[in-house]
C-alpha cells in the first residue's frame, strides 16, 4: 500500500513593501507569485499571491507572498491560514523598516511560532550594512517567539546565498510541519468567489483544517448555503481530494458566488458555527492603546474583517488603563456587526479602525447568546479552563461540557462547538473518560466531571436532608431532587445508568421516586409496620380504617410514618385518599380481573362476592387499575391494557 504522501507546510513571507519577497520567492520556486488575473482567466486553479518549494524527498512548501503596504494588513491575516512557519523578508539596503515591524508584530500575535529571516538584496549593500542590518534584525528578534531564527544573507539577483535559504527552508518546515490538526473538520476559508462560465461558482483558499473529497457536500459559514463539490483543484491541478495547507479552488455548482464571498468558510455541514457575540481570552500589544469598555474595534481572523465593539470584565474596567499593563490578558466579549465563522483556539486580530492600528490578539474560545455580567463568573472560570486546555484534545473536551447548563452532551454537540469531525471528538470523549475528567451517562452521552461532581456532590446533600427529616422513609420522590437541581442539571441525573445511580445510593422505581437503597427505618416504625402489616393482610379487600389502624401503634409512633414505610416497602398499596390495601389482596383482584377479561368479560358482581367487600371498596381499587394501565376504560365497558403493568406508585 503507497503511503500518504505528507502534508505540505504553508510558509508565510512578510516584510516591507519593495523589500524583494515576490522577487525571493520567484529565484526560490521559478515561479512569481502575483499572478491571480492569470489564472482565474485559466480556469479553477489558485496562486493567488502563492508559489510551491518542492524537495526530492516529497517535502512540499506552499509560500504565501503578503502584500507589503499597511492598508493590507488584512490580507496577511488571511495568508495565515493554515500557516505552520513564516519568512521575514528584509532589505539589507533599507534595514527594519515601520512595515517590517508591523509584519513581524502580527506574525507574533497570530502565533506563528516557526520562522527565519531572510537579509535580502545583499549585492546592493556593503559588509558594514549588512552588519548593521543583521544587529537591527537580532534586536527586533529578543523577546519574541523567534528569539534564536536563522538570519540568511541572499540576493535573488545574483543567487548568493539561494542554497543556504532553500535548506534553511526545508529544516523550518521540518520543524513546523509536526502541527497536528487531525481532530479539525474540514473547514476553507474563502478567499475569492466567482462565476466561471459553464461551470458556475468557484471557490478558492488554502484548506485550513480536515479534508473534502469530490461529491461531498460543504456549507457556508456564515450563511448555511449548501453544496456538492463538482471538482477539486489543488495547486492547479484536478484532485479527488482536499487535504490541510493545500491551495484549493472548488467547483460549487448550488451556490451563486455572493453566497460565499471573501470572508466566510466552506465547512463539513453542522460541524462548525458561526455567531456575531464572541468569548476571546485578549492580550493586548505592550505598546498599543489601552482598549476601553465598548471601545470600536475591527476583528480580523482568516478571511474575514468584521467591524464590532469590545466590552471588558468588570475587573478591566475597574482598573481602567492599567488594565492592560505587564501583558495582562482577559476575557472579554466582542460584539460584531456581522457573524464570524470561528472554531475554539483560533487567533483573531484586533485592530483600531481609525488610525489603522494593532492593539492586541486573542484566542477564540467560544459564541455567547448574551454579554457576560458581573455575576457570570463561573462562565468565566470555565472559559478560562478551556483556554488552558487547548492543545490537549481529551482535556479540551472535557472542558467543554463544563460550560453552559451541564447537561449531559451528545457527541455530535460537542463536535459543533470545536468544529472537530465526529469521530476524532468520540475518541478524545473516551480518552477523557479515562483520565478521570469525563464520564458517560445513558450510553451516548457525557457530563464533565467537574460539572458531575458538584452535581452528585449535591444529590448526596438532598438525600441526606430528606433521610434526616423522614427517617422512616425507604423512597424518595423525584421531585425532591429536582426542585434542588433545576430542570436542566436534573436532566444529568435522571440520564444516569442504573450503575451509575447505584452508586449515589439510589435506584429507579416505577412512577416518580427513587429507591434509597441503604435506608432502614427505626427499629419502633418497623415493629409498628409489622402490626399493622398483619391486621391489613387479615382484612383483604375490606380494609381496616385508618383509626383503627392508628390504635395499633405505640405511643409516640405515626400511624403516617408507619404506611409510608409500608407503602415504601411495597407491602401496602394506596388507591386513593385513607384506603390501604395489603398489596397480595390487590395482586391476586389484578389476576382475577385479568382472567374475566380474557374471558367472557368484566363482572363485578362476581368480583365482590369473591373477595367480600363492597363496591365502596372494590370501585376504586379497579380505577386503581386503570390508572396503573392493567386495564382502560372504553365506554361503560373495561378492557385489558398490560396484564405485568407495575402497581406502586
Amino acid at each position: 500500500m503507497e503511503a500518504p504522501r505528507p502534508l505540505p507546510v504553508v510558509l508565510g513571507t512578510a516584510g516591507h513593501i519593495d523589500h524583494g519577497k515576490s522577487a525571493l520567492i520567484e529565484a526560490l520556486c521559478g515561479t512569481h507569485p502575483d499572478r491571480w488575473r492569470e489564472e482565474k482567466e485559466r480556469g479553477i486553479t489558485l496562486d493567488l499571491g502563492y508559489a510551491q518549494l518542492n524537495f526530492e524527498d516529497g517535502l512540499e512548501i506552499g509560500f504565501v507572498d503578503v502584500p507589503g503596504h499597511e492598508r493590507l494588513v488584512r490580507k496577511m491575516v488571511a495568508g495565515a491560514t493554515g500557516m505552520g512557519a513564516a519568512m521575514l523578508v528584509v532589505s539589507c539596503d533599507d534595514g527594519v523598516m515601520p512595515q517590517t515591524r508591523e509584519h513581524f508584530e502580527v506574525l507574533q500575535l497570530l502565533g506563528v511560532k516557526h520562522g527565519l529571516v531572510a537579509l535580502s538584496k545583499v549585492d546592493l549593500a556593503d559588509e558594514e550594512m549588512v552588519a548593521l542590518v543583521h544587529a537591527e534584525v537580532e534586536e527586533l528578534l529578543q523577546d519574541s517567539l523567534w528569539p534564536q531564527a536563522p538570519c540568511i544573507p541572499v540576493s535573488a539577483h545574483t543567487g548568493e546565498g539561494l542554497p543556504e535559504l532553500r535548506q534553511a527552508l526545508r529544516d523550518l518546515a521540518l520543524q513546523a510541519r509536526s502541527a497536528d490538526k487531525s481532530h479539525h473538520a474540514f473547514r476553507l476559508p474563502v478567499q475569492r468567489s466567482f462565476a466561471l462560465h459553464g461551470a458556475g461558482t468557484v471557490v478558492t483558499g488554502v484548506c485550513a483544517s480536515g479534508g473534502l473529497q469530490e461529491g461531498q457536500v460543504v456549507e457556508v459559514q456564515p450563511g448555511g448555503g449548501r453544496s456538492r463539490v463538482r471538482r477539486i483543484q489543488v495547486h492547479g491541478r484536478v484532485s479527488p481530494e482536499a487535504r490541510p495547507g493545500l491551495r484549493t479552488a472548488l467547483n460549487l455548482p448550488d451556490l451563486q458566488p455572493e453566497q460565499c464571498p471573501r470572508g466566510t468558510v466552506l465547512v463539513e455541514p453542522d460541524l462548525v458555527r458561526s455567531g456575531t457575540l464572541l468569548r476571546v481570552l485578549v492580550r493586548a500589544l505592550p505598546e498599543a492603546p489601552p482598549m476601553a469598555h465598548g471601545h470600536p474595534v475591527q476583528a480580523l481572523a482568516g478571511t474575514a474583517s468584521v467591524s464590532g465593539r469590545i466590552f471588558l470584565p468588570p475587573a478591566a474596567q475597574e482598573a481602567g488603563k492599567k488594565a492592560w499593563a505587564d501583558g495582562a490578558s482577559w476575557l472579554v466579549d466582542l460584539e460584531l456587526d456581522e457573524a464570524m465563522a470561528l472554531v475554539p483556539g483560533e487567533i483573531i486580530l484586533i485592530r483600531r479602525p481609525s488610525p489603522p492600528l494593532n492593539l492586541a490578539a486573542g484566542s477564540f474560545l467560544g459564541f455567547g447568546p448574551k454579554r457576560l455580567r458581573r455575576r457570570d463568573q463561573a462562565q468565566r472560570k470555565a472559559l478560562h479552563d478551556l483556554a488552558e486546555a487547548l492543545g490537549d484534545a481529551p482535556a479540551l473536551v472535557a472542558k467543554v461540557l463544563e460550560l453552559g447548563s451541564g447537561k449531559p452532551a451528545v457527541v455530535k454537540e460537542v463536535a459543533s462547538y470545536l468544529g472537530w469531525t465526529p469521530q476524532a471528538t468520540l475518541e478524545a470523549l473516551q480518552s477523557a473518560c479515562q483520565r478521570g475528567l469525563a464520564r458517560g451517562v445513558a450510553g451516548d452521552r457525557y457530563v464533565g466531571m467537574g460539572r458531575a461532581g458538584a452535581l452528585f456532590q449535591e444529590v448526596a446533600a438532598v438525600v441526606a436532608h430528606f433521610r434526616e427529616k423522614h427517617p422512616h422513609r425507604l423512597r424518595m420522590p423525584v421531585q425532591q431532587i429536582r426542585s434542588r437541581l433545576g430542570k436542566e442539571r436534573s436532566k444529568t441525573l435522571e440520564a444516569l445508568s442504573a450503575e451509575e445511580l447505584q452508586g449515589l445510593g439510589l435506584k429507579r422505581h416505577s412512577g416518580l421516586q427513587w429507591q434509597i437503597l441503604d435506608a432502614q427505618a427505626p427499629v419502633e416504625i418497623d415493629q409498628a409496620g409489622s402490626t399493622i402489616a398483619a391486621r391489613l393482610k387479615s382484612s383483604g379487600l375490606a380494609p381496616t380504617g385508618r383509626d383503627e389502624l392508628s390504635e395499633l401503634c405505640p405511643n409516640g409512633v405515626s400511624i403516617d410514618q408507619v404506611l409510608e414505610y409500608l407503602i415504601d416497602s411495597g407491602q401496602v398499596l394506596r388507591p386513593e385518599g385513607e384506603l390501604f390495601f395489603w398489596r397480595e389482596a390487590v395482586e391476586d383482584l389484578r389476576l382475577a380481573v385479568v382472567a374475566q377479561l380474557q374471558g367472557d368479560g368484566m363482572n363485578i358482581p362476581a368480583l365482590r362476592d369473591r373477595f367480600e367487600t363492597t363496591r365502596k371498596y372494590l370501585m376504586p381499587l379497579l380505577e386503581f387499575l386503570d390508572h396503573r394501565g392493567v386495564t382502560a376504560r372504553r365506554g361503560p365497558n373495561r378492557i385489558l391494557r398490560d396484564a405485568e403493568a407495575p402497581l406502586d406508585g
